[in-house]
């Protein structure tokens, strides 16, 4: 009873914290136990990972024009740290987003489609959509990211591999499509019971 009670309140925390629709995330309610300790912390290290890059990238690009203006010169290396801590940043970000549903949708269905079953179904297939298209874009950017390991690329300046960096684009990718997956299965289910979605 108190695991039960403890996986209950996990799941409720994770619906809550820092989402701007708290019953509406991304979180599948069958979740429990381990799973759901892991589904979190990976929600949990996509957001750490956001505030480090965010605080990189701040830093970079202060010591880059404190450099360039106080001192005249220019670190063309800080330039490409700040370009890879944008990179992880941007991608983090999108992943996170299509979790928390926090992207930014321009629909007139809601205007034209009387409520209830007619705008489920248009949100189902708009739903649908969205999850062929991210699927498809992740097998590209697995191409993608097999093809920079295959040439060995190297940054400029500083000499890291490419392929630590492109790497983040298909995690990120297929993290997006999971969460994206999820709220199509969502969007169905709430298609069939006709109820909306919160």
């Amino acid at each position: 009873m108190e695991q039960q009670d403890a996986d209950t309140l996990i799941a409720e925390e994770v619906s809550a914290a820092g989402s701007f629709h708290p019953d509406g995330v991304n979180t599948p309610r069958f979740l429990k136990g381990f799973p759901l300790s892991v589904w979190n912390a990976t929600i949990k290290l996509q957001r750490a990972i956001m505030i480090l890059c965010g605080i990189a990238l701040t830093g970079l690009v202060f010591t880059q024009v404190i450099t360039r203006y106080f001192f005249s010169m220019s670190l063309f290396e800080i330039e490409e740290l700040a370009t890879f801590s944008a990179v992880f940043l941007y991608f983090f970000g999108i992943s996170h987003g299509a979790w928390e549903r926090g992207h930014i949708s321009a629909s007139l269905v809601e205007l034209i489609l009387p409520k209830g079953r007619p705008q489920l179904a248009v949100e189902v297939f708009a739903s649908l959509l969205t999850v062929l298209l991210s699927a498809w874009m992740t097998v590209w950017t697995w191409d993608y990211l097999e093809f920079v390991i295959r040439r060995g690329t190297v940054s400029l300046e500083t000499g890291i591999p490419m392929s630590w960096v492109v790497a983040v684009i298909p995690f990120c990718m297929a993290l997006m499509t999971l969460y994206f997956l999820i709220e199509c299965g969502m969007r169905i289910q709430a298609l069939l019971t006709g109820k909306a979605l919160s």
